[in-house]
């Protein structure tokens, strides 16, 4: 007898569906299916296996019985039709709980079987399956594509595998991460599936994804491993350019970046914007941000929310206020107001006294920060010349943060001599100096005592104006000379 002659009779001799499937395991593993598969005796005893897909004594049975024959349709082309013609006849019911199959390719071949047979399978039960597969990649995979063949739409989808993960119990040490990995993975194949979907979106796919995240860690806490953090992120912002992709409609929708915003909350300010220079998968969100901003921008439209989200993507208010000033000076077709909001260019005032109030508002304020900045600068001087080489000696664990500081007020003085530089400012008189009283330029210090002498206690900030006038802004602070106060002194007696 031939060795597919002994199999084959093994697999009709078998006396229940466990020992079929056995029998035609090893009808797969030895090669010798196709050799039976012009017996019409095999046929027979393999429509009988498949009625216990229907009348199983337990639903794990009956998904184990399915498992077999997609096995077998999967590992002998010529038989392949026939075979899931007989899978179709022969499952009447519903079938569930794949996730209690104990053999990873028991459940891979099952989980296969919605291409077959999609009516056997709803939509929950696979995601149900895809969320609480531990091992099994290619299982999940599976089951997470034919969640999406079920699904009306990608939302719908989404939905179902949300409602699945948060039913999952985390009993470890470490319930953040360990939600965080099975997080993963479910993302990486929801970003796939819909990468090849030519589902609708729906109205709210970006806010389902937030609030599984909102929901799931808001019970585990947020994963503390800092690389399980990382890996979400990636996958949340490929999944959420994934989405624009398949519906750029959905890139000027401010919900469809609000999963991005809870997993910022993990992360400090400064974190945070390090992610966003570095991670390939924000940027790409962030190009769908300016993409949309852009096209909202040429319709004469604005969106606080989206300018938002950018915020969110870019990692600082600077740094997406920066990408707008591009958009806006970079191109054409933009209404002057629009233009202006992007920029951050605030509406003025038109009348010329009204401007010229608000400039001269500005000119106080830059003129009360160059005097405090005066006084820094020379702190700045003291501390550098005669503290810190004393601080190196004595401590030098602190030296590099004080002269840290002090590079800092350097720093400053730089900054603010450039804008006051542009606004015409400077600075007459010194401190101690000695001059005539005039009620122009110098406020009596607090004596309120008459004075044709005084000492500066502050100097006088003037702005040279475009006809070459100065005009003063901020009037020295003064004080009697001594001579002075003397005299109204013996005066008084």
């Amino acid at each position: 007898m031939t060795a597919s002659s002994e199999l084959l009779a093994k697999f009709a001799s078998g006396a229940d569906p466990a020992q079929r499937r056995a029998a035609l395991s090893d009808l797969i593993k030895k090669k010798q299916l196709h050799k039976v598969a012009s017996d019409e005796s095999f046929w027979s005893d393999l429509e009988r296996l498949a009625r216990s897909a229907r009348d199983g004594t337990s639903d794990t049975d009956r998904l184990l019985t399915v498992a077999a024959l997609q096995h077998a349709a999967a590992a002998a082309p010529s038989i392949r039709t026939r075979a899931e013609s007989l899978m179709r006849k022969a499952v009447g019911g519903r079938l569930s709980k794949l996730h209690e199959l104990p053999q990873v390719r028991d459940r891979l071949y099952a989980a296969k079987s919605w291409r077959v047979m999609p009516d056997a399978w709803s939509l929950d039960d696979l995601a149900t399956a895809a969320a609480l597969e531990v091992s099994g990649e290619a299982v999940r995979k599976q089951c997470i594509e034919g969640v999406f063949e079920l699904a009306v739409e990608i939302e719908e989808a989404i939905k179902a595998l949300r409602k699945a993960l948060l039913s999952v119990k985390f009993e470890t040490k470490r319930p953040g991460d360990s939600l965080g990995r099975r997080l993963n993975r479910v993302l990486t194949g929801l970003t796939e599936a819909i990468s090849r979907s030519d589902k609708p979106v729906g109205e709210n796919s970006g806010r389902e994804v937030s609030r599984l995240l909102d929901r799931g860690f808001r019970v585990t806490g947020r994963p503390e491993s800092q690389a399980v953090r990382d890996a979400v992120v990636g996958q949340v912002a490929e999944l959420t350019h994934t989405i624009v992709k398949a519906d750029f409609s959905h890139g000027a929708k401010a919900r469809t970046y609000q999963a991005l915003l809870v997993v910022k909350a993990w992360y400090s300010a400064y974190e945070w914007q390090q992610i966003c220079e570095s991670s390939s998968a924000i940027a790409r969100v962030r190009g769908d941000i300016q993409k949309a901003l852009m096209l909202l921008a040429q319709a004469g439209k604005t969106d606080i929310l989206l300018r938002r989200a950018l915020v969110t993507v870019s990692g600082s208010s600077e740094k997406a206020d920066s990408i707008c000033r591009t958009l806006a000076t970079e191109h054409t077709g933009i209404p002057t107001d629009v233009r202006d909001w992007l920029a951050g260019v605030s509406k003025r005032i038109r009348s010329s006294s009204a401007v010229e109030s608000q400039e001269r508002s500005i000119d106080e304020v830059l003129a009360e920060l160059l005097i405090a900045m005066q006084g820094l600068s020379h702190a700045s001087h003291v501390v550098r010349s005669d503290v810190l080489p004393d601080v190196e000696i004595v401590l030098p664990q602190s030296a590099y943060a004080l002269s840290r500081l002090t590079g800092m007020a350097d720093a400053m003085a730089n900054k603010l001599s450039l804008a006051i530089k542009w606004r015409s400012l400077r600075i007459r008189g010194a401190v101690g100096q000695e001059v005539e009283f005039s009620p122009i330029e110098h406020r009596l210090n607090g004596t309120g005592i008459p004075s044709r002498q005084v000492r500066l206690l502050s100097p006088v900030v003037d702005r040279i104006s475009e006809d070459g006038v100065p005009r003063v802004i901020l009037k020295a602070a003064v004080e009697p000379t001594a001579d002075q106060l003397e005299k109204v002194g013996r005066s008084s007696v």
